[in-house]
């Protein structure tokens, strides 16, 4: 996956559950262009443990997509239900989309 270097840059955010979101929320204040004076776009996902649900890891897939795009995403942690019939892990749906890897 190659970063876009096109300006203004685009990190693909992918917002998650409890504090994993309140975390990604303080990265998001440092890396802000009113406070890195560096053309950044967010590009939002809402990967959630109830929206990954509500469309079926729908979600998932269409941020694989953008990052694969972009060059370049933050995720918050995620809850990955028990259940094996549940929706399962958002990070190995991300990384079988994005190249197949882990990393």
């Amino acid at each position: 996956m190659k970063l876009n270097r096109q300006r203004p840059w685009t990190i693909v955010v992918m917002e998650g559950d409890q504090t994993g979101q309140e975390l990604l929320e303080e990265a998001l204040r440092v890396l802000d262009p009113g406070v890195t004076r560096v053309p950044i776009r967010f590009l939002r996902f809402d990967l959630s443990l109830e929206n990954r649900r509500r469309t079926r890891n729908g979600v998932v897939i269409e941020a694989a997509e953008a990052m694969k795009e972009a060059g370049l995403g933050l995720k918050a942690a995620t809850i990955t239900p028990e259940d094996p019939s549940d929706v399962g892990s958002p990070n190995a749906l991300l990384r079988e989309h994005i190249d197949g890897m882990e990393r």
